[in-house]
């Protein structure tokens, strides 16, 4: 099976980055980098995987796929070979306000 790679939108790198300021501030250094570690390497298997996530909604014929990962949640597209990382929001956000 080929490796399938992902691209990570602006809005959600922007996501990344507050996520990291959030625990730092409410949880430390430590917490923080742990946290990212384990979302990095969801980003991979959710690539490797590209179906383990469940539809979300259809966008412009395309299907925004949704997959849990503790306290937030990935939105994704599958593109070729490839998976678009949109957004990661907090579970109890708005998502159908994010995600416009």
């Amino acid at each position: 099976m080929p490796k399938t790679n992902y691209i990570i939108s602006i809005k959600a790198k922007d996501d990344i980055k507050s996520i990291a300021t959030y625990t730092i501030k409410e949880f430390g250094v430590n917490q923080s980098l742990k946290y990212a570690k384990g979302l990095k390497e969801i980003l991979k298997e959710l690539a490797n995987n590209p179906n383990l996530g469940r539809r979300y909604v259809a966008v412009k014929n395309q299907m925004l796929l949704r997959y849990r990962y503790k306290s937030h949640v990935v939105f994704y597209y599958i593109v070729g070979n490839e998976i678009f990382i949109v957004r990661v929001l907090g579970g109890k956000m708005d998502f159908a306000k994010h995600l416009k």
